[in-house]
């Protein structure tokens, strides 16, 4: 998740806010019910105008996708809305008027008969897919699995698997602080990017922030202080490993001349190119050229991703955000994903309570910006049907 033009913070659908006060009047149930099976939803219901504008239509999209509504189960934790083709969890807010305040609802599932069939159903997609699901070291379902493609920042997991390699080996420590360098600063996701200089910060921190919120500032410190050429044993295709400092000034709107030389370039005419960049300011979001370029990204395959996250989903800087996964599903969940203009990946460490491990990757590449809720959508219901197959 280099840059995303809106927030899907741990690859959620967010509508409104939410409060914390207790709900009076309707219940949280009683409203939800009335919200998902109305055929108009009405803006009265709702307590402010951004809520009123935004759900209707997300409603109109989940009956599309789900089919007819249901029921709404019992509220505890979470709250959960049954639909003939589906199902997602959500939070709902109810203000002391019973007018809905907030709402927020996870990425649905939409259920599939078999986990052939929810993978069966990437084929579908334009452009270039790709997906893994492993138990262990068995392949259960895949689908071009060793294919190479652009994987946004799930390129970070490289960057924590040369960190994890330098600690192991006593170079390094989680504990060890360093002082904030005004060359590592990026542009978001993330918020380090605003952090003064000098500020003390530890390793863990900076992994624990790549790897949750893909914060590109706290990668670039990483690649800085394990070296590109560390990361650069564990990605060999990927020479030179390019920072998300770096990927922004070839995306600048006024360096075709150097994004294509980058592109079509060999290993020595890439490093010139980077050189020949070290010293421009860094752009604004602005200048971003905001299309697909195939030349300049990170490239794994799915079957790859889920080699390093065997490796590194027992740290604990992978459990922070589970991404599209339940955490109430698994005994333990780790997550990372990425995204770009026509690029997206997710990629989920999964382990029963028996200590059964697993590993969902999937990658979609297009020339043309792809359907990142769609996608995650798919995603989803794979986990749903493995869930199944290893929890029956």
């Amino acid at each position: 998740m280099l840059f995303l033009s809106r927030v899907l913070a741990g690859f959620l659908l967010v509508c409104g806010w939410i409060g914390s006060a207790p709900a009076s009047g309707m219940t949280p149930e009683e409203a939800a019910t009335r919200l998902f099976a109305a055929q108009k939803v009405e803006r009265g219901w709702f307590s402010h105008q951004g809520l009123a504008s935004a759900v209707p239509p997300l409603v109109a999209g989940l009956r599309e996708s789900l089919g007819d509504f249901q029921r709404v189960s019992p509220c505890t934790e979470v709250c959960v809305a049954l639909y003939t083709g589906g199902e997602f969890t959500f939070n709902i807010t109810i203000d002391d008027d019973g007018l809905i305040a907030g709402l927020l609802i996870d990425v649905p599932i939409a259920y599939a008969t078999s986990l052939s069939e929810a993978l069966a159903a990437f084929e579908a997609l334009s452009g270039e897919v790709s997906v893994v699901v492993t138990q262990e070291a068995t392949v259960l379902g895949a689908l071009n699995m060793d294919r190479p493609m652009a994987v946004g920042s799930a390129f970070k997991l490289a960057v924590l698997k040369a960190l994890q390699k330098l600690i192991g080996a006593g170079k390094l420590d989680w504990d060890q602080v360093v002082r904030f360098e005004d060359k590592w600063r990026s542009l978001p996701s993330g918020q380090m990017q605003d952090w003064p200089e000098r500020a003390p910060v530890t390793l863990h921190t900076l992994a624990s922030l790549m790897i949750s919120v893909s914060d590109n500032t706290a990668t670039d410190a990483l690649i800085d202080l394990v070296t590109r050429n560390s990361v650069e044993g564990g990605a060999p295709r990927n020479r030179p490993f390019l920072t998300t400092r770096e990927f922004f000034l070839l995306k600048h709107r006024d360096h075709d001349a150097y994004r294509e030389q980058f592109s079509a370039g060999n290993y020595d005419l890439k490093v010139d190119v980077l050189r020949a960049l070290a010293d421009k300011p860094l752009p604004r979001v602005s200048e971003l050229v905001m299309v697909p370029f195939p030349g300049v990204e990170w490239f794994f395959s799915t079957n790859e991703l889920c080699e390093l996250m065997g490796d590194l989903g027992d740290l604990d800087v992978m459990k922070i955000n589970p991404g599209v996964a339940r955490r109430s599903d698994w005994a333990s969940v780790a997550f990372k994903g990425g995204s770009d203009v026509g690029v997206i990946n997710l990629t989920t460490g999964l382990m029963t309570e028996d200590g059964t491990r697993y590993c969902v990757s999937a990658t979609w590449n297009d020339d043309k910006a792809v359907d990142e809720e769609g996608f995650s959508i798919l995603y989803a219901s794979l986990l749903h049907q493995l869930k199944a197959k290893a929890m029956p």
